[in-house]
């Protein structure tokens, strides 16, 4: 049974449950949500995401959840992780990031801004994190202007070029607020 994070206004933010895998490949796994996410997965790759949202939530207390809107619709995901890859700069190894995915037809509703303000109230308040991070790339311009409605600044000095995306999608640009900003 899902375990209930967070809720807002209208959504709520839960663990996985059954029937979200499915919901994830028919409205999340398109080209038109993962364009700037590395494309589209193989049922397989899907899964072991699950998998290691699953581990994270067991382990650490957080980790990306599933979004409904308070009928149940399904919306997508949004949450925090570390930061996992081996291409970023040093001073990231370790460190926290924000992030969401949202089915296409529910964009411009200001479901990601309301549901990543709740992650946020997480990560400072329940979880103690000092500075969280969020990436994206600099042609996904809807995702950086959400981080910037957040309140993340733009951190330059850690952008770096990920081989893993086309170089449409390099370099990965970094967006970071600390704790103490965002009491501001």
């Amino acid at each position: 049974m899902a375990e209930i994070i967070a809720t807002t206004d209208r959504l709520i933010l839960r663990t996985q449950a059954d029937g979200d895998l499915a919901n994830w490949m028919t409205h999340l796994n398109t080209p038109d949500v993962t364009a700037h996410l590395a494309g589209v997965l193989t049922e397989e790759d899907v899964v072991k995401k699950f998998a290691r949202m699953a581990k994270s939530q067991a382990e650490q207390g957080f980790s990306f959840m599933m979004v409904t809107l308070k009928d149940g619709t399904f919306l997508g995901t949004v949450g925090m992780a570390p930061i996992e890859n081996e291409n970023i700069p040093d001073n990231l190894r370790g460190a926290v990031q924000i992030g969401w995915q949202l089915r296409a037809d529910h964009w411009g509703r200001g479901y990601a801004h309301e549901a990543a303000r709740a992650v946020i109230a997480l990560a400072f308040q329940r979880h103690g994190i000092e500075i969280l991070y969020s990436q994206t790339s600099p042609a996904n311009v809807p995702s950086w202007r959400l981080m910037e409605k957040l309140g993340l600044k733009r951190r330059e000095d850690l952008d770096y070029e990920d081989p893993a995306f086309p170089p449409a999608d390099n370099p990965t640009i970094v967006y970071a607020l600390a704790r103490e900003d965002w009491r501001a």
